[in-house]
């Protein structure tokens, strides 16, 4: 009995952990990569006939930018106190886990690409998702108040 409660208490904090609190999610994939920064081991760079060089490095150059706006919006739902889907929520945290952990080899970059892609689909769905629970809410509440 005392260990379904504390099982109980564990999955509830949890899920208000995902629920409410995934700006501090994306924090910490973000503070991650800023302090362990992947290992280049090699880069190569591709020349076109026509001038452009490119410099291939085993660096995603956008999952930073993502990281920042995907923090910046969790931060505006914590904000406006909108409650995120929990299995929505839980599907971009392994996603942007993915991204974050294997980012550091040539391979992957264009499937971290990819998966950062599928990550921004995913939020803007829980953002979207959010607000609209949000605003529904703020309209009964306003309605049952009159």
């Amino acid at each position: 009995m005392i260990t379904e409660k504390k099982n109980n208490t564990v999955d509830n904090k949890i899920k208000h952990l995902f629920e409410r609190k995934m700006y501090l999610i994306s924090l910490i994939f973000f503070l991650f990569i800023i302090k362990f920064p992947p290992y280049v081991s090699t880069t190569y760079g591709i020349n076109k006939t026509i001038g452009w060089a490119y410099d291939v490095s085993g660096l995603s150059n956008y999952i930073l930018y993502f990281l920042i706006c995907f923090f910046i919006g969790f931060s505006l739902l914590a904000l406006l106190k909108a409650k995120t889907n929990f299995y929505l929520s839980l599907i971009y945290s392994i996603l942007i886990s993915f991204c974050t952990l294997f980012q550091d080899k040539i391979e992957n970059i264009l499937i971290i690409d990819k998966v950062l892609i599928s990550c921004l689909f995913v939020f803007i769905i829980v953002f979207l998702h959010s607000i609209f629970a949000r605003i529904k809410q703020y309209v009964t509440n306003k309605k049952n108040n009159y």
